[in-house]
């Protein structure tokens, strides 16, 4: 019989414990290697890098995407992007964790869905709601007005019309490369008139050139609250993917997930001003100096 307090036996101990502790280590580094988010070598051409003052970027109307495949859909991104070049560092594309998740040949909510019918199988008629954002890459943050048009009030026919207002876009787009700043426009009458007194911030664009972390600076804002206001940035995690909430059978793709933080923000009066600060690293102080700056008017 050995003896378990021999020299040799306590050596042997002690090397299966270190074998273990490395196994251990090298299994948790390598499921930290295929669960971190992949790199994003996005880059905007700002401050230093910009070569230009002033762009005034036209925005785009939504346009229906029901049952394209990704591949068409990240073509009419890539599209978007470069139809601004001097916007651009570096080459662009499609940052995974946003748009890897679309399903091939899925509807998706449409304005008039969205905006009138709800969910159900009339969720996805209209242009698709989602388009606002995928086509207007450089809207980097934009605001999703609480509204519900009342079927009460509005005739399925009036909604019908070409024209018809669903909700509240913004006008004007206008960047300032050289300063890394940009701001968009809203009208505080559109506001007004759809009772938009609370919305939501869509910032996935941020996130897709590489502007991951963001703070609302509300004492640099004007006329808008926040239940909860946050003490430091946040790191926006917005995707796309096929979703339920749609109502309609098979789903559609949309974007998730709930964000309290940049979520639920109150208009107290108007006209308003939403000042938002973007980072592409987590800063230790939200009071650092932003990468860029973007604004919200409502007037």
């Amino acid at each position: 019989m050995s003896d378990p307090h021999h020299p040799s036996n306590s050596l042997t101990c002690a090397r299966l414990l270190i074998l273990s502790l490395l196994v251990l280590i090298l299994g948790l580094l390598g499921a930290w290697y295929l669960l971190r988010p992949p790199a994003n070598h996005n880059a905007l051409a700002i401050g230093e890098a910009a070569s230009v003052e002033k762009v005034d970027i036209p925005l785009q109307p939504p346009l229906e995407l029901d049952f394209k495949s990704r591949a068409e859909l990240l073509q009419l991104r890539s599209q978007a992007v470069y139809s601004h070049p001097e916007l651009l560092k570096s080459e662009y594309r499609p940052y995974g964790p946003i748009f890897g998740r679309i399903v091939d040949g899925l509807p998706w909510w449409g304005v008039k869905g969205q905006f009138y019918y709800g969910n159900g199988q009339h969720s996805i008629e209209g242009p698709s709601e989602e388009s606002r954002f995928i086509l207007n890459p450089y809207l980097l943050v934009a605001a999703e007005f609480y509204t519900r048009l009342d079927a009460d009030r509005y005739r399925e026919s009036e909604v019908s019309d070409t024209g018809f207002i669903f909700y509240c876009a913004p006008y004007s787009l206008l960047w300032f490369p050289r300063q890394a700043y940009a701001e968009a426009e809203y009208r505080a009458d559109c506001i007004d008139r759809i009772g938009g007194g609370f919305f939501d911030l869509i910032a996935y664009n941020a996130r897709d050139l590489n502007l991951t972390y963001l703070y609302v600076s509300y004492p640099d804002s004007q006329g808008i609250a926040h239940s909860d206001p946050p003490d430091r940035a946040y790191a926006n995690p917005q995707y796309i993917h096929q979703g339920s909430s749609c109502g309609y059978a098979g789903g559609c793709n949309n974007m998730s997930p709930y964000t309290p933080e940049i979520d639920g923000i109150r208009i107290q009066s108007l006209p308003a001003k939403v000042t938002i600060w973007l980072w592409k690293e987590d800063p230790s102080d939200p009071h650092r100096a932003p990468d860029m700056t973007f604004v919200l008017y409502f007037q």
